[in-house]
């Protein structure tokens, strides 16, 4: 049930920076409203960590420096999601953006990537993958 709320917000979370992130970046434009993003993000994570302190840095050097790179991924997250909220709108950059996101998870699932257990399809899901392609055709022509 954790996992389920953790989920709720996040997807509320996005859903918010993404109509932030894309105001700021009208008035400043996109690089530089990425550059603050992360800079607020960084501080406040320092501020968090030096209060919580879950884990020590020593465990950075065991990863491959392939999952250091996942901020350079924050980066190109901040500023595709916020230029396709300038140009396609909320409702419609938000419904791409999931679909993206859950057909990509979809097939690292399917072929275990970045060390995630390697999952079996089945019929049920491909229905709900068709569903959901069917919900945004019928969403796009509305």
């Amino acid at each position: 049930m954790q996992g389920v709320i953790f989920a709720l917000m996040s997807g509320l979370f996005i859903a918010l920076q993404g109509i932030f992130n894309a105001r700021l970046g009208d008035a400043i434009g996109p690089w530089f409203s990425v550059t603050i993003v992360h800079f607020v993000g960084l501080m406040g994570c320092l501020a968090i960590y030096s209060v919580v302190r879950d884990r020590t840095i020593g465990g950075f050097r065991q990863l491959p420096l392939l999952y250091a790179s996942g901020g350079l991924l924050g980066v190109l997250v901040v500023v595709t999601e916020l230029t396709s909220i300038q140009l396609l709108g909320m409702t419609w950059a938000m419904c791409l953006l999931l679909v993206a996101q859950i057909l990509c998870a979809f097939v690292i699932d399917l072929n275990g990537w970045f060390v995630v257990i390697k999952k079996r399809s089945n019929r049920g899901q491909w229905i709900g993958i068709s569903l959901m392609l069917a919900g945004v055709a019928i969403f796009s022509l509305s």
